[in-house]
């Protein structure tokens, strides 16, 4: 027999079904808002996310287009000087060269952007890197892009590896001791079977007019005595004879290509003004020098080789000796215009790595060395990949980068 409970237990019991029905109801309304709620926000972010990457993209195309005027290859003031400023925070070290670059305002005004230039003076001063960071109060974003820039030229692939490299005939004088070791199988110098020549010159006289060059001819002009040239050392030279008025700059094109002048000095300043020096981590490696005066300070090393160039400015009377003592690790270059008076007497200390004149040595004194080795160029040698036209502002494939600001 079952027990039946009074009209008010079961009115109570009704009643706290129907409670706990709209409790669970209201439970589940919350979640499914809540929810709703989640994915409304999160589909807000995504939309704000990607705004601020639309604007930064567009910030970044702006930043490129302003590199890509046609003055922008040789503008009044140089992009990088204009507005230095700090380097992002993924930039270490005082290699790095950074400037503000000047862009329009945004096209909404609710949003803000800003773009930096940042280049390394030291192993890839014409590899500039973009970048760009897009904002508001509600969301933001950072792009970087890296471009090729027409501020240098490839060096020349078929550079003669000699130790002296001339632009005319070279001679001894009395007494003086000079040793030209080339680039030997050993990668020591004066050590080992010779894989070129010790000396090459560019102009060697034809002076029995038949248009080439013959190997008495060119004996007869490069002078050295053979105790001058130890290790295996030859002597080397164009094969048809050459002008060298006006001044071909035939030694200048073999070292630096189509590099000018103006170029290695605004890479050399860049240097300089960033702080770099022989003793900096890393070490300066440009050196353009418009001084007349003989050059006392030894520079470069093995793993950090230099490139030292006396200007026309420097050889304006007679080009910069240097002193007895002093070692240069890399590339030293004098501008003599073709003129073999200006290196009339010329003596040096030590140099490892190549020697180049434009012009020839006459009467060369002291007791100087030169040795060639494989670094001797790494100090100007730069990554141009196949393909990269040297003369315009492109791309470095595979350099874009997103991420937080």
């Amino acid at each position: 027999m079952k027990t039946r409970l009074p009209p008010p237990a079961r009115g109570a019991a009704t009643l706290l079904l129907v409670l706990g029905l709209v409790l669970l109801a209201t439970l589940a309304s919350a979640y499914s808002s809540r929810t709703v709620l989640a994915d409304l926000l999160a589909s807000q972010g995504l939309a704000r996310a990607t705004q601020a990457r639309w604007m930064a993209q567009a910030a970044l195309a702006t930043a490129e287009a302003a590199l890509l005027q046609p003055e922008a290859s040789a503008p009044t003031v140089h992009p990088l000087n204009a507005s230095p400023t700090a380097c992002p925070a993924s930039l270490q070290g005082t290699q790095w060269q950074c400037s503000a670059l000047n862009l329009p305002t945004a096209p909404d005004n609710t949003w803000s952007w800003q773009a930096t230039l940042a280049r390394d003076l030291v192993t890839s001063p014409h590899v500039w890197q973009i970048h760009v960071n897009a904002g508001n109060r509600l969301g933001q974003a950072s792009l970087r892009q890296s471009v090729f820039m027409p501020v240098l030229a490839p060096a020349p692939a078929d550079t003669p590896t000699a130790a002296l490299i001339l632009n005319g005939c070279a001679s001894e004088a009395l007494g003086s001791g000079w040793q030209i070791c080339p680039l030997s199988r050993t990668g020591q110098p004066c050590i080992g079977t010779a894989t070129g020549p010790a000396v090459y010159s560019h102009h060697v006289p034809d002076t029995n007019n038949s248009g080439l060059i013959s190997a008495s001819e060119r004996k007869a002009c490069l002078a050295f005595a053979s105790t001058s040239l130890p290790g295996g050392g030859s002597l080397g030279s164009t094969s048809s004879s050459t002008s060298r008025t006006p001044c071909n700059r035939a030694a200048w094109r073999s070292a630096f290509g189509n590099t000018t002048p103006e170029q290695l000095r605004a890479w050399s300043q860049a240097q300089q003004q960033q702080g770099l020096h022989h003793l900096s981590q890393p070490p300066r490696s440009i050196y353009w020098i418009d001084s007349p005066a003989d050059w006392v300070q030894s520079l470069g090393s093995a793993d950090a080789p230099v490139l030292l160039v006396f200007s026309g400015l420097a050889c304006a009377t007679r080009c910069p000796r240097l002193a007895a003592g002093t070692a240069i690790q890399g590339t030293v270059y004098l501008d003599a215009g073709c003129d073999d008076e200006k290196m009339r007497g010329w003596q040096a200390g030590r140099v490892q790595g190549q020697l180049v004149v434009e012009a020839g040595l006459p009467q060369v004194t002291g007791h100087a060395q030169v040795w060639a080795t494989l670094q001797s160029r790494n100090a100007y040698i730069l990554d141009w990949p196949e393909g990269i036209d040297p003369d315009r502002v492109q791309r470095v494939p595979g350099s874009r980068w997103a991420g937080p600001p």
